[in-house]
């Protein structure tokens, strides 16, 4: 008996692995029948192809010049929250741990305000250095869910990444406001600046010069012409002949403020992709890349003060005659709070409460004020030993 068991055994355990097979293909089966013709064909499509990077003209989303690893820190959606065409994009070059120039930004004139007047505005920021004791990203980060207006890079904050930061906000608002916005004006948080002049001068130029305003050449703003690069070693924007071989610069506009348009960014940020890396912003984008393109400049140097005090002067007279300012665009000479005062009286004059300044009053002539200096930022206290000579 047991040797008849045994010889059973194998018998019964094929019966049982043929069993088992027979009802996994009649519930394969059954499965099949179900499935739609759809699903089927989805099966049969072809694997993605992926496009050869070397063959792509497209700049990957994650490279910025020659950062091959950038990606934004902060993100900010104030165009495509935006239905209606926009005039113009602001875009302020800002120190991150700068929160109360920001700050006298918005009380000078709210993203609301900006809104009606058919404008924008960023602040853009890198990210904080180790040696940053006074703000934290977690506060960054507060400030932009409270005002989403910061478009941070993940580039370290230092004045020798200021070209990374500009072509960060050209770029960005190429591609993410290129619907929406006509022009762009970028300027520096501790500039003082007529936002009423600058919408009634684009708004002409639109009129009078529509050739200009849509064309991709278009830049404007205080030109410095043929200036030599700074060889003393010991200068802040000291220069190496290594850096830049030449004896002078291409003209350029002032970083203070200027006003481009969409078409011209595009050319320029493709082209600095293409030209090696420099430094000095300005100097570098709208002189040395503005020049391989062949833009011309437009020059309104007109608008600008390089005297803070004229601006504090413009304040004054305002309050006390309604005399329009002789100038638009000035530094703020250390003041955080002169922006919002310059722009609460100057906004009455564009509803035709002013009066022209005398001639006999011009401000060279006239302005009595404290001088104005930035005082210094937060830092630390060093000692070097020094060779007298």
């Amino acid at each position: 008996m047991r040797m008849r068991g045994r010889r059973l055994l194998p018998i019964i355990l094929s019966l049982l692995l043929i069993a088992l097979l027979s009802l996994c293909y009649f519930s394969s089966h059954l499965r099949d029948s179900r499935q739609s013709p759809d699903d089927g064909f989805l099966l049969h499509l072809p694997p993605e192809t992926k496009e050869d990077p070397a063959n792509s003209n497209t700049t990957p989303s994650n490279s910025l010049l020659n950062l091959t690893d950038f990606h934004y820190l902060l993100v900010s959606n104030v165009c495509r929250k935006t239905k209606r065409e926009l005039l113009a994009v602001l875009i302020v070059t800002s120190y991150a741990g700068n929160d109360a120039l920001r700050s006298a930004h918005r009380q000078a004139i709210p993203q609301s305000k900006l809104a009606e007047m058919g404008l924008r505005r960023v602040f853009l920021l890198a990210a904080l250095p180790s040696k940053e004791l006074f703000i934290s990203q977690d506060q960054l980060a507060s400030e932009q869910q409270r005002f989403g207006d910061l478009l941070q890079g993940n580039f370290i904050e230092d004045y020798r990444n200021l070209s990374y930061k500009h072509v960060m906000g050209l770029k960005w608002v190429s591609e993410e406001c290129k619907k929406q916005a006509k022009f762009i004006i970028k300027l520096d948080d501790d500039i003082i600046y007529d936002v009423f002049h600058l919408r009634r001068y684009l708004e002409t130029l639109e009129v009078r010069q529509p050739g200009l305003a849509t064309s991709s050449s278009l830049l404007s703003g205080y030109v410095l012409d043929a200036k030599p690069p700074i060889r003393l070693r010991a200068n802040k924007w000291y220069v190496s002949k290594k850096e830049y071989p030449h004896a002078l610069y291409p003209a350029y506009l002032s970083g203070w403020l200027y006003v481009t348009n969409v078409p011209t960014a595009e050319r320029i940020v493709a082209e600095a992709e293409r030209v090696s890396f420099f430094w000095i912003d300005d100097t570098w984008l709208t002189g040395v890349v503005r020049t391989r393109l062949g833009i011309p400049l437009e020059r309104h140097n007109d608008w600008f003060s390089a005297n803070a005090e004229f601006i504090d002067c413009c304040v004054r007279d305002l309050k006390q005659h309604s005399y329009e300012c002789e100038y638009s665009v000035g530094p703020n000479g250390g003041d955080d709070r002169l922006l919002v005062e310059f722009l609460h009286n100057v906004e009455k004059c564009y509803f035709d409460e002013c009066v022209k300044r005398p001639v006999s009053k011009s401000l060279k002539e006239t302005c009595l004020a404290a001088a104005k200096s930035r005082p210094p930022k937060h830092g630390f206290a060093e000692i070097k030993a020094l060779r007298l000579r």
